[in-house]
């Protein structure tokens, strides 16, 4: 859910004949306001966004145990596959002024 909302102010530009009408918009817009995490892409292997399915696989598990540190490895991978590109936007907040004349 996003929200916009704005104030038009008008402007004069000049005096007398050479005046020109203008407006000034000031807007403050808010993106994804419920902060939610919508889902983007997902690993084919597990349907997660979060878990493509390596750290579980029977035929890796050799391998992650003769890691240096087979106790990290997983916390470490797990961080790396979480890719914020797999969820939208997180809330953001934009305010700003736009002069038409």
């Amino acid at each position: 859910m996003d929200i916009r909302i704005d104030k038009d102010i008008p402007l004069t530009l000049g005096k007398g004949e050479n005046s020109k009408p203008g407006n000034l918009n000031v807007y403050m817009s808010f993106n994804n306001v419920l902060n939610t995490k919508n889902v983007t892409f997902v690993y084919p292997a597990t349907g997660n966004p979060d878990d493509d399915g390596y750290l579980a696989a029977p035929e890796w598990q050799r391998e992650i145990n003769e890691q240096l540190d087979p106790q990290s490895y997983p916390d470490l991978y797990a961080i790396f596959i979480n890719n914020s590109g797999n969820y939208s936007r997180p809330r953001t907040i934009h305010l700003g002024v736009i002069f038409n004349f």
